[in-house]
Protein backbone atom coordinates (compact mmCIF):
# COMPACT_ATOMS: atom_id res chain seq x y z
CA UNK A 1 0.00 0.00 0.00
CA UNK A 2 2.70 2.34 0.97
CA UNK A 3 4.71 1.28 -2.13
CA UNK A 4 1.74 2.03 -4.67
CA UNK A 5 1.45 5.17 -2.83
CA UNK A 6 5.07 6.02 -3.43
CA UNK A 7 4.83 5.04 -7.09
CA UNK A 8 1.94 7.47 -7.60
CA UNK A 9 3.89 10.44 -6.70
CA UNK A 10 6.62 9.62 -8.63
CA UNK A 11 4.71 9.40 -11.36
CA UNK A 12 2.33 13.02 -10.84
CA UNK A 13 6.31 14.57 -10.14
CA UNK A 14 7.30 13.08 -13.52
CA UNK A 15 3.84 14.80 -15.22
CA UNK A 16 4.27 17.93 -13.24
CA UNK A 17 7.90 18.25 -14.80
CA UNK A 18 7.00 16.87 -18.43
CA UNK A 19 3.69 19.33 -18.77
CA UNK A 20 5.60 22.66 -19.45
CA UNK A 21 8.49 21.01 -21.37
CA UNK A 22 4.94 19.88 -23.81
CA UNK A 23 3.76 23.12 -23.50
CA UNK A 24 6.43 25.23 -24.38
CA UNK A 25 6.43 23.26 -27.87
CA UNK A 26 3.71 25.82 -28.24
CA UNK A 27 3.76 27.50 -31.86
CA UNK A 28 2.68 31.16 -32.66
CA UNK A 29 1.01 31.65 -36.38
CA UNK A 30 1.45 35.45 -37.17
CA UNK A 31 -1.62 37.37 -38.80
CA UNK A 32 -1.65 40.95 -39.76
CA UNK A 33 -3.90 43.41 -38.02
CA UNK A 34 -6.51 45.82 -38.89
CA UNK A 35 -4.57 48.75 -39.46
CA UNK A 36 -0.87 49.51 -39.55
CA UNK A 37 0.13 52.04 -36.68
CA UNK A 38 3.71 52.46 -38.02
CA UNK A 39 5.56 50.03 -36.18
CA UNK A 40 5.57 46.20 -35.04
CA UNK A 41 2.89 44.69 -32.72
CA UNK A 42 3.71 41.85 -31.31
CA UNK A 43 1.41 40.29 -28.55
CA UNK A 44 0.33 36.82 -27.20
CA UNK A 45 -1.83 35.39 -24.45
CA UNK A 46 -1.37 32.76 -21.60
CA UNK A 47 -4.68 31.00 -22.19
CA UNK A 48 -4.16 28.22 -24.56
CA UNK A 49 -7.02 26.36 -26.37
CA UNK A 50 -5.97 23.01 -26.25
CA UNK A 51 -8.68 21.01 -27.37
CA UNK A 52 -8.86 23.08 -30.73
CA UNK A 53 -5.49 22.80 -31.65
CA UNK A 54 -5.28 26.65 -32.15
CA UNK A 55 -2.32 28.13 -30.25
CA UNK A 56 -2.71 32.13 -29.17
CA UNK A 57 -2.50 34.59 -31.72
CA UNK A 58 0.86 36.86 -32.32
CA UNK A 59 -0.97 39.87 -33.86
CA UNK A 60 2.39 41.44 -36.30
CA UNK A 61 1.76 44.80 -38.21
CA UNK A 62 3.31 46.04 -41.03
CA UNK A 63 5.30 49.55 -41.02
CA UNK A 64 3.45 52.39 -42.56
CA UNK A 65 5.02 53.46 -45.59
CA UNK A 66 7.55 56.84 -45.48
CA UNK A 67 6.06 57.78 -48.69
CA UNK A 68 2.64 57.38 -51.32
CA UNK A 69 4.62 55.04 -53.59
CA UNK A 70 7.14 52.90 -51.56
CA UNK A 71 7.73 51.90 -47.82
CA UNK A 72 11.95 51.91 -46.93
CA UNK A 73 11.09 49.30 -44.10
CA UNK A 74 10.67 45.75 -44.40
CA UNK A 75 7.87 44.04 -42.71
CA UNK A 76 7.81 40.91 -40.60
CA UNK A 77 8.42 38.17 -43.10
CA UNK A 78 7.91 34.18 -43.83
CA UNK A 79 10.75 32.32 -43.90
CA UNK A 80 11.59 30.58 -47.30
CA UNK A 81 10.45 27.15 -48.04
CA UNK A 82 6.42 28.98 -48.32
CA UNK A 83 4.18 26.51 -46.50
CA UNK A 84 5.71 24.15 -44.40
CA UNK A 85 4.31 21.04 -42.00
CA UNK A 86 4.81 20.80 -38.44
CA UNK A 87 4.59 17.58 -36.36
CA UNK A 88 4.12 18.75 -32.86
CA UNK A 89 2.64 17.07 -30.58
CA UNK A 90 -0.62 18.99 -29.12
CA UNK A 91 -2.06 16.26 -26.60
CA UNK A 92 -4.52 13.68 -27.40
CA UNK A 93 -1.88 11.34 -28.88
CA UNK A 94 -2.50 13.19 -32.27
CA UNK A 95 0.31 15.04 -34.18
CA UNK A 96 -1.52 18.20 -35.65
CA UNK A 97 -0.88 19.33 -39.60
CA UNK A 98 -1.20 22.76 -40.06
CA UNK A 99 -2.98 23.83 -43.29
CA UNK A 100 -0.98 24.32 -46.56
CA UNK A 101 0.14 28.32 -46.40
CA UNK A 102 0.26 28.46 -42.65
CA UNK A 103 3.71 28.08 -40.66
CA UNK A 104 3.92 27.13 -37.08
CA UNK A 105 7.06 27.36 -35.25
CA UNK A 106 8.94 29.59 -32.55
CA UNK A 107 8.39 33.43 -32.76
CA UNK A 108 12.13 33.33 -33.11
CA UNK A 109 12.01 31.71 -35.66
CA UNK A 110 10.13 35.30 -38.00
CA UNK A 111 12.85 37.18 -39.34
CA UNK A 112 12.47 40.36 -40.49
CA UNK A 113 13.82 41.78 -44.08
CA UNK A 114 11.82 39.79 -46.43
CA UNK A 115 8.39 40.80 -48.31
CA UNK A 116 5.69 38.50 -48.28
CA UNK A 117 2.85 38.00 -50.29
CA UNK A 118 0.34 39.49 -48.04
CA UNK A 119 -3.33 41.80 -49.66
CA UNK A 120 -2.77 43.81 -46.33
CA UNK A 121 1.00 44.42 -46.87
CA UNK A 122 0.49 45.98 -50.72
CA UNK A 123 -2.49 48.42 -49.08
CA UNK A 124 0.16 49.93 -47.45
CA UNK A 125 2.82 50.90 -49.89
CA UNK A 126 1.28 53.20 -53.55
CA UNK A 127 1.85 52.40 -56.59
CA UNK A 128 0.99 55.16 -59.26
CA UNK A 129 -1.91 54.65 -61.36
CA UNK A 130 0.00 55.90 -64.32
CA UNK A 131 -1.84 59.18 -64.83
CA UNK A 132 -0.55 63.30 -64.47
CA UNK A 133 -2.77 66.22 -65.62
CA UNK A 134 -2.52 69.64 -64.59
CA UNK A 135 -4.33 72.62 -66.07
CA UNK A 136 -3.78 76.33 -65.37
CA UNK A 137 -5.05 80.07 -65.20
CA UNK A 138 -2.39 82.34 -66.74
CA UNK A 139 -2.89 86.23 -66.68
CA UNK A 140 -0.28 88.39 -68.94
CA UNK A 141 0.27 91.28 -69.71
CA UNK A 142 2.00 91.87 -73.02
CA UNK A 143 4.70 94.24 -73.47
CA UNK A 144 6.76 95.14 -76.73
CA UNK A 145 9.82 97.22 -77.28
CA UNK A 146 8.01 99.28 -79.58
CA UNK A 147 4.09 99.67 -79.24
CA UNK A 148 3.44 102.58 -81.15
CA UNK A 149 -0.22 103.10 -82.63
CA UNK A 150 0.59 106.12 -83.99
CA UNK A 151 2.23 109.18 -84.34
CA UNK A 152 1.04 112.87 -84.53
CA UNK A 153 2.94 115.79 -85.67
CA UNK A 154 1.29 119.12 -84.24
CA UNK A 155 2.70 121.81 -86.94
CA UNK A 156 0.93 124.50 -85.53
CA UNK A 157 3.74 126.44 -83.59
CA UNK A 158 7.45 127.01 -84.94
CA UNK A 159 8.73 124.14 -84.42
CA UNK A 160 7.00 120.73 -84.84
CA UNK A 161 6.44 118.68 -81.71
CA UNK A 162 6.29 114.90 -82.30
CA UNK A 163 4.46 112.66 -79.86
CA UNK A 164 3.84 108.90 -79.71
CA UNK A 165 0.87 107.35 -79.05
CA UNK A 166 0.82 103.81 -77.82
CA UNK A 167 -1.43 101.02 -77.68
CA UNK A 168 -2.60 100.30 -74.41
CA UNK A 169 -2.34 96.13 -73.18
CA UNK A 170 -4.05 94.79 -70.48
CA UNK A 171 -4.01 91.72 -68.57
CA UNK A 172 -5.46 88.69 -70.88
CA UNK A 173 -6.45 84.90 -69.25
CA UNK A 174 -4.70 82.31 -71.21
CA UNK A 175 -4.98 78.76 -70.50
CA UNK A 176 -2.19 75.68 -70.07
CA UNK A 177 -2.32 72.47 -70.30
CA UNK A 178 -0.31 69.16 -69.44
CA UNK A 179 -1.25 65.70 -70.04
CA UNK A 180 0.73 62.57 -69.34
CA UNK A 181 2.08 59.23 -68.41
CA UNK A 182 4.67 58.49 -65.65
CA UNK A 183 5.69 55.66 -63.83
CA UNK A 184 6.97 55.41 -59.76
CA UNK A 185 10.55 55.87 -60.78
CA UNK A 186 9.52 59.58 -61.66
CA UNK A 187 10.09 58.84 -65.20
CA UNK A 188 7.54 60.69 -67.14
CA UNK A 189 6.31 61.48 -70.74
CA UNK A 190 3.70 64.52 -71.15
CA UNK A 191 1.96 66.95 -74.13
CA UNK A 192 1.52 70.38 -73.10
CA UNK A 193 -0.19 73.15 -74.53
CA UNK A 194 -0.24 76.96 -73.86
CA UNK A 195 -2.32 79.46 -75.87
CA UNK A 196 -2.79 83.54 -75.40
CA UNK A 197 -4.95 86.40 -77.18
CA UNK A 198 -4.75 89.85 -77.21
CA UNK A 199 -5.88 92.86 -78.91
CA UNK A 200 -5.42 96.50 -78.36
CA UNK A 201 -6.75 99.98 -80.18
CA UNK A 202 -6.09 103.49 -80.55
CA UNK A 203 -7.94 106.76 -82.41
CA UNK A 204 -7.73 110.39 -82.47
CA UNK A 205 -9.42 113.38 -83.94
CA UNK A 206 -7.21 116.11 -85.55
CA UNK A 207 -6.99 119.64 -84.90
CA UNK A 208 -5.69 122.06 -88.07
CA UNK A 209 -2.48 121.07 -88.95
CA UNK A 210 -2.34 118.00 -87.06
CA UNK A 211 -0.76 114.80 -89.12
CA UNK A 212 -1.12 111.17 -88.23
CA UNK A 213 1.19 108.29 -88.96
CA UNK A 214 0.88 104.70 -88.65
CA UNK A 215 3.15 103.19 -85.92
CA UNK A 216 5.89 102.28 -87.90
CA UNK A 217 6.72 102.27 -92.09
CA UNK A 218 5.65 99.27 -93.64
CA UNK A 219 7.43 97.74 -96.18
CA UNK A 220 5.05 99.22 -99.46
CA UNK A 221 6.03 102.14 -101.94
CA UNK A 222 3.58 104.04 -100.08
CA UNK A 223 5.83 103.58 -96.77
CA UNK A 224 2.43 103.55 -94.84
CA UNK A 225 -0.70 105.73 -93.54
CA UNK A 226 -0.36 109.24 -93.63
CA UNK A 227 -3.43 111.13 -92.17
CA UNK A 228 -5.05 114.59 -90.83
CA UNK A 229 -4.27 117.49 -92.89
CA UNK A 230 -7.57 119.71 -90.98
CA UNK A 231 -9.48 120.01 -88.73
CA UNK A 232 -11.59 117.06 -88.33
CA UNK A 233 -9.63 114.57 -89.96
CA UNK A 234 -9.19 111.24 -87.85
CA UNK A 235 -7.34 107.64 -87.13
CA UNK A 236 -8.11 104.69 -85.89
CA UNK A 237 -5.64 101.79 -85.14
CA UNK A 238 -5.64 98.76 -83.81
CA UNK A 239 -3.85 95.76 -82.89
CA UNK A 240 -3.99 92.22 -82.72
CA UNK A 241 -1.69 88.98 -81.25
CA UNK A 242 -2.09 85.21 -80.88
CA UNK A 243 0.31 82.62 -80.29
CA UNK A 244 0.82 79.74 -78.68
CA UNK A 245 2.84 76.39 -78.13
CA UNK A 246 2.66 72.77 -77.76
CA UNK A 247 5.43 70.48 -76.26
CA UNK A 248 6.22 67.06 -76.32
CA UNK A 249 8.97 65.94 -73.65
CA UNK A 250 10.07 63.25 -71.24
CA UNK A 251 11.05 64.55 -68.09
CA UNK A 252 12.62 62.59 -64.79
CA UNK A 253 12.10 62.98 -61.20
CA UNK A 254 15.34 63.25 -58.54
CA UNK A 255 15.72 63.97 -55.13
CA UNK A 256 18.70 65.61 -53.17
CA UNK A 257 17.95 65.59 -49.14
CA UNK A 258 14.88 67.63 -49.06
CA UNK A 259 14.86 69.23 -52.35
CA UNK A 260 12.47 67.67 -54.88
CA UNK A 261 13.66 68.01 -58.42
CA UNK A 262 12.30 67.97 -62.19
CA UNK A 263 14.85 67.94 -65.06
CA UNK A 264 13.01 67.56 -68.63
CA UNK A 265 13.62 68.19 -72.45
CA UNK A 266 11.98 67.32 -75.79
CA UNK A 267 10.40 68.73 -79.06
CA UNK A 268 8.27 72.16 -79.52
CA UNK A 269 6.40 73.76 -82.21
CA UNK A 270 5.87 77.33 -81.22
CA UNK A 271 4.08 79.85 -83.52
CA UNK A 272 2.88 84.05 -83.08
CA UNK A 273 0.86 86.19 -85.59
CA UNK A 274 0.96 89.74 -85.11
CA UNK A 275 -1.54 92.29 -87.02
CA UNK A 276 -1.71 95.87 -87.52
CA UNK A 277 -4.71 98.30 -89.20
CA UNK A 278 -5.23 101.49 -89.19
CA UNK A 279 -7.19 103.82 -91.27
CA UNK A 280 -8.70 107.61 -91.57
CA UNK A 281 -8.89 110.37 -93.59
CA UNK A 282 -6.18 112.94 -94.82
CA UNK A 283 -7.94 116.29 -95.67
CA UNK A 284 -10.97 114.43 -96.18
CA UNK A 285 -9.97 111.49 -98.08
CA UNK A 286 -10.08 107.85 -96.52
CA UNK A 287 -6.39 105.98 -96.32
CA UNK A 288 -5.40 102.80 -94.83
CA UNK A 289 -2.52 100.99 -93.89
CA UNK A 290 -3.14 96.92 -93.14
CA UNK A 291 -0.04 94.90 -91.76
CA UNK A 292 0.82 91.09 -90.98
CA UNK A 293 3.46 89.39 -90.14
CA UNK A 294 3.40 85.39 -88.41
CA UNK A 295 6.04 82.86 -87.32
CA UNK A 296 5.90 79.35 -87.25
CA UNK A 297 8.53 77.39 -86.00
CA UNK A 298 10.07 73.98 -84.61
CA UNK A 299 12.88 73.43 -82.58
CA UNK A 300 13.76 71.93 -78.82
CA UNK A 301 12.93 72.99 -75.30
CA UNK A 302 14.74 72.20 -71.96
CA UNK A 303 13.26 72.62 -68.52
CA UNK A 304 13.86 72.24 -64.62
CA UNK A 305 11.82 72.64 -61.55
CA UNK A 306 12.91 72.41 -57.86
CA UNK A 307 10.71 72.27 -54.97
CA UNK A 308 11.98 72.90 -51.53
CA UNK A 309 9.33 71.92 -48.70
CA UNK A 310 8.96 74.29 -45.87
CA UNK A 311 9.26 73.12 -42.06
CA UNK A 312 8.69 69.26 -42.01
CA UNK A 313 6.13 69.11 -44.14
CA UNK A 314 6.73 66.67 -46.78
CA UNK A 315 4.90 64.22 -49.60
CA UNK A 316 5.45 61.11 -47.45
CA UNK A 317 2.42 59.55 -45.62
CA UNK A 318 -1.23 59.38 -46.92
CA UNK A 319 -3.75 61.54 -45.96
CA UNK A 320 -1.20 64.17 -44.70
CA UNK A 321 -0.40 67.96 -46.98
CA UNK A 322 2.46 69.73 -47.22
CA UNK A 323 3.49 73.55 -48.63
CA UNK A 324 6.65 74.02 -50.96
CA UNK A 325 8.80 76.95 -52.35
CA UNK A 326 8.87 76.10 -56.15
CA UNK A 327 10.55 77.39 -58.88
CA UNK A 328 11.20 76.40 -62.12
CA UNK A 329 12.83 77.73 -65.82
CA UNK A 330 12.08 76.78 -69.34
CA UNK A 331 13.50 78.00 -72.44
CA UNK A 332 13.19 76.25 -76.00
CA UNK A 333 15.08 77.40 -79.51
CA UNK A 334 12.98 77.50 -82.45
CA UNK A 335 13.93 77.67 -86.35
CA UNK A 336 11.22 78.41 -88.86
CA UNK A 337 9.30 80.66 -91.79
CA UNK A 338 9.01 84.35 -90.91
CA UNK A 339 5.63 85.72 -93.45
CA UNK A 340 5.24 89.24 -93.77
CA UNK A 341 2.57 91.47 -95.96
CA UNK A 342 1.43 95.08 -95.79
CA UNK A 343 -1.43 96.65 -98.12
CA UNK A 344 -1.60 100.63 -97.97
CA UNK A 345 -4.06 102.74 -99.35
CA UNK A 346 -3.65 106.16 -100.18
CA UNK A 347 -6.74 109.15 -102.08
CA UNK A 348 -7.63 108.19 -105.49
CA UNK A 349 -6.86 105.65 -104.08
CA UNK A 350 -3.36 103.92 -104.48
CA UNK A 351 -2.43 100.71 -103.58
CA UNK A 352 1.02 99.39 -103.01
CA UNK A 353 1.30 95.85 -101.67
CA UNK A 354 4.61 94.29 -99.96
CA UNK A 355 5.06 90.70 -99.23
CA UNK A 356 8.35 88.43 -98.05
CA UNK A 357 8.95 85.14 -96.92
CA UNK A 358 12.07 83.94 -94.74
CA UNK A 359 13.99 81.92 -92.80
CA UNK A 360 14.22 82.97 -89.38
CA UNK A 361 15.35 81.57 -85.82
CA UNK A 362 13.09 82.66 -82.12
CA UNK A 363 13.85 81.63 -78.94
CA UNK A 364 11.67 81.34 -75.47
CA UNK A 365 12.52 82.04 -72.02
CA UNK A 366 10.06 81.08 -69.33
CA UNK A 367 10.77 81.70 -65.14
CA UNK A 368 8.49 80.83 -63.02
CA UNK A 369 8.46 81.34 -58.73
CA UNK A 370 5.47 80.74 -56.21
CA UNK A 371 4.16 78.27 -53.75
CA UNK A 372 2.77 75.21 -53.83
CA UNK A 373 0.58 73.13 -51.65
CA UNK A 374 0.24 69.22 -51.77
CA UNK A 375 -2.36 67.10 -50.85
CA UNK A 376 -1.88 63.40 -50.47
CA UNK A 377 -5.40 61.26 -50.66
CA UNK A 378 -5.40 57.94 -48.74
CA UNK A 379 -5.66 56.51 -52.06
CA UNK A 380 -2.34 57.48 -52.80
CA UNK A 381 -2.82 59.92 -55.27
CA UNK A 382 -1.16 63.56 -55.14
CA UNK A 383 -3.31 66.52 -55.70
CA UNK A 384 -1.41 70.09 -55.76
CA UNK A 385 -2.25 73.64 -55.98
CA UNK A 386 0.03 76.25 -57.25
CA UNK A 387 0.12 80.09 -57.28
CA UNK A 388 3.07 81.74 -58.71
CA UNK A 389 4.86 84.66 -60.55
CA UNK A 390 4.99 83.76 -64.35
CA UNK A 391 7.62 85.55 -66.98
CA UNK A 392 7.74 84.80 -70.60
CA UNK A 393 10.10 86.45 -73.30
CA UNK A 394 9.68 85.73 -77.50
CA UNK A 395 13.16 86.84 -78.43
CA UNK A 396 12.50 88.59 -81.83
CA UNK A 397 8.72 88.07 -82.30
CA UNK A 398 8.42 91.61 -82.44
CA UNK A 399 5.55 93.55 -82.18
CA UNK A 400 2.48 94.53 -84.33
CA UNK A 401 3.54 96.94 -87.41
CA UNK A 402 6.98 95.25 -87.37
CA UNK A 403 9.15 92.04 -86.94
CA UNK A 404 11.48 93.61 -85.45
CA UNK A 405 11.95 93.48 -81.31
CA UNK A 406 10.84 91.42 -78.44
CA UNK A 407 7.93 90.59 -76.91
CA UNK A 408 7.53 89.88 -73.35
CA UNK A 409 4.44 88.66 -71.42
CA UNK A 410 4.70 89.56 -67.79
CA UNK A 411 2.13 88.09 -65.04
CA UNK A 412 0.72 85.12 -62.59
CA UNK A 413 -1.14 82.11 -62.60
CA UNK A 414 -3.27 79.75 -60.58
CA UNK A 415 -2.65 75.90 -61.75
CA UNK A 416 -4.06 72.82 -60.02
CA UNK A 417 -2.49 69.48 -61.41
CA UNK A 418 -2.64 65.32 -59.70
CA UNK A 419 -0.31 62.86 -60.07
CA UNK A 420 -1.82 59.32 -59.36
Amino acid sequence: MRTNGFVGLIIAGICCISSPSLFAQADYPVEPSNESEGVFRISNTSDYQYEEYEPAAVDAVSFAPSSPRTSDLSPIAMPEGGAMVSNDYYGGGEYYTPAEGEYYGPVEQYSQGDWIEDPYLEEGSYERLGLVFGAAAVFLKPGFDTDTAFTTEDQTGPATITTSNDFGYSYQTAPRINLGLIDNEGLSAQVRWFQLEDNSGASAIAGNNFTFFNGLPTKTAIGGLRAGGQAGDFVVAASQMKLYTIDVDLSQELNFERWQTTFGGGYRHASVSQAYQAYGTASGAAVASDVGHRFDGNGIVVFGEARRPLGLWDRRTKGTSSLSLISSAKYSALWGKSKYSAVDSNPGPVNAIAQTSENKSLSIAEIQVGMQADFVLQTGALVWVRAAWDGIWWNGAGSAASESGDLSLLGGSISLGMDW
